[in-house]
């Protein structure tokens, strides 16, 4: 048995039924009617509708998922562009800020010393220091000292002595020259009165920082009523003497703002 979906040629209904010599009956309107190849057409043409309808639903999904799938696409490259547009705008306002800083830091760079613990106790020396000072700020900073009283161009000791150095041996100048030392003198005659302070380093031998008040240190000499025009910080270097033949004569010691310019010259200096 065969059931066809049909149209009652009477009144237009639409059947499932079954048929029976090629004759079916209308259950709405009790018309019967014979099915010819017209009619077989007719009812298989809504499968192949159907069937269209299926295809063109497949296409128009296609097409949308296509769409959705492009929409996304524009979407990541419009996100793209906006990550990259905002890490642009960071990094201009980084580098303004970079420029600023630089324009507007009118803080000098650190300089490079005092680096060891000798040039922290060089630098923290005054034209007033005493002999309780120098043992103090050695204390402090952990140095060791050598004192003794000695003759300077006399036969009787006229200055009391500190040898300063990061190890007793060097103090007592068991290792020779070659070692980081602070030479201090004060003078005996008026009471220990601060006369002058070398700093000297083994690796810099013909250079020196110097703490000068007055007495006499190789080329540099002044007498005690000179001190005010005299007195300050020094960087010593036999280098900078004038050459045999010069007009102008240049003494080799220049005058320097603190301790710590005098000590920079000598790890900085070229003639």
């Amino acid at each position: 048995m065969k059931i066809y979906n049909l149209k009652c040629p009477n009144c237009g209904a639409t059947l499932a039924t079954d048929v029976k010599n090629n004759q079916a009956r209308c259950e709405y309107c009790g018309n019967e009617f014979l099915i010819s190849e017209e009619t077989e057409n007719e009812t298989k043409q809504p499968a192949g509708n159907e069937k269209k309808d299926a295809a063109q639903k497949e296409i128009e999904a296609k097409s949308e998922h296509a769409s959705k799938i492009k929409a996304s696409a524009g979407d990541q490259e419009k996100e793209k562009k906006s990550r990259t547009r905002e890490l642009i705008i960071i990094s201009l306002i980084i580098l303004a800020g970079l420029v600023l800083s630089l324009v507007f830091d009118k803080k000098t760079p650190q300089d490079i010393v005092p680096k060891t613990d000798l040039h922290r106790f060089f630098t923290e020396l005054h034209l007033d220091s005493t002999p309780q000072t120098v043992e103090a700020l050695a204390q402090k900073h952990k140095l060791h000292f050598f004192r003794t009283e000695k003759a300077v161009n006399s036969d009787t000791a006229n200055i009391t002595y500190y040898k300063v150095a990061k190890t007793m041996e060097t103090a007592l100048n068991k290792q020779g020259a070659h070692a980081e030392t602070v030479e201090i003198e004060f003078d005996l005659a008026k009471n220990n009165v601060f006369r002058l302070a070398v700093y000297s380093d083994p690796d810099h031998i013909v250079s020196h920082a110097l703490l000068f008040k007055y007495g006499t240190y190789y080329s540099l000499s002044a007498e005690e009523s000179q001190a005010k025009d005299a007195a300050g910080y020094y960087y010593y270097n036999n280098s900078l003497r004038s050459a045999p033949g010069e007009q102008k004569s240049h003494p080799p010691y220049l005058k320097c703002a603190d301790a710590t310019e005098a000590l920079k010259k000598i790890y900085t200096y070229r003639k």
